[in-house]
């Protein structure tokens, strides 16, 4: 079975960007994608995803939000955290929140 990863970002030009660079790994996974946390909460209920990837600042629910929910709900799912807004008070508060890894979004986004 292929697994599935679920995008969550409230940029719609960085959602597909990363989904058409993540299709030649089409065999492999493919790729679900969200706008927000709430959307996301809404797909995890619906659908066996094996990793979460969001985005930290977005409307509705954050990323911090989700990651706590996820870890409440569904903790067999990793989530990573990318964001263009990284420091490291909030590296280390993903971490600490059970965020498996943590991207900075290229400068620009």
């Amino acid at each position: 079975m292929i697994k599935k990863v679920l995008i969550v970002d409230d940029d719609q030009e960085m959602l597909l960007s990363l989904k058409e660079g993540l299709e030649k790994y089409n065999e492999t996974f493919s790729v679900l994608m969200a706008g927000d946390g709430l959307i996301a909460m809404e797909k995890l209920k619906k659908l066996p995803v094996s990793l979460v990837v969001t985005d930290l600042k977005m409307p509705r629910m954050d990323g911090f939000t989700l990651l706590a929910r996820i870890m409440e709900q569904y903790p067999d799912i990793p989530v990573i955290i990318m964001t263009g807004y990284s420091t490291p008070e909030m590296q280390k508060l993903a971490r600490e929140g059970g965020a498996v890894g943590y991207i900075e979004k290229p400068s620009g986004k």
